[in-house]
């Protein structure tokens, strides 16, 4: 589990990160990923970071473009660790999605 608070700026930029994680080391360190490189993303980026996460551990091909994730990489062979490195993703889309983030 993710438990994630988002202050975002009048652009719709993370502004600030808050996370509460309760996952296995890889869904913790995906989190830990997410959060050093959100700040300053709008939610279409989020959006594009998690598709091509999910891209990429279905299919393959070239590690997506979001800092830091080769150093999980070896993760994607783990098929049941899948859903945890995109935790922070997902929450972080529906705490957007709510339209209730301070700023």
């Amino acid at each position: 589990m993710v438990g994630i608070s988002l202050a975002v700026n009048g652009d719709g930029q993370i502004a600030r990160i808050g996370l509460n994680t309760q996952a296995c080391a890889i869904g913790q360190a995906s989190a830990a990923l997410f959060a050093l490189s959100a700040p300053g993303r709008i939610m279409d980026g989020v959006r594009d970071g998690l598709e091509a996460i999910r891209h990429w551990l279905k299919d393959g091909g070239d590690l997506p473009d979001w800092p830091g994730l080769s150093t999980i990489a070896a993760a994607r062979d783990y098929p049941a660790r899948h859903g945890a490195i995109t935790l922070a993703w997902e929450a972080a889309l529906a705490a957007l999605s709510s339209g209730s983030n301070p700023g």
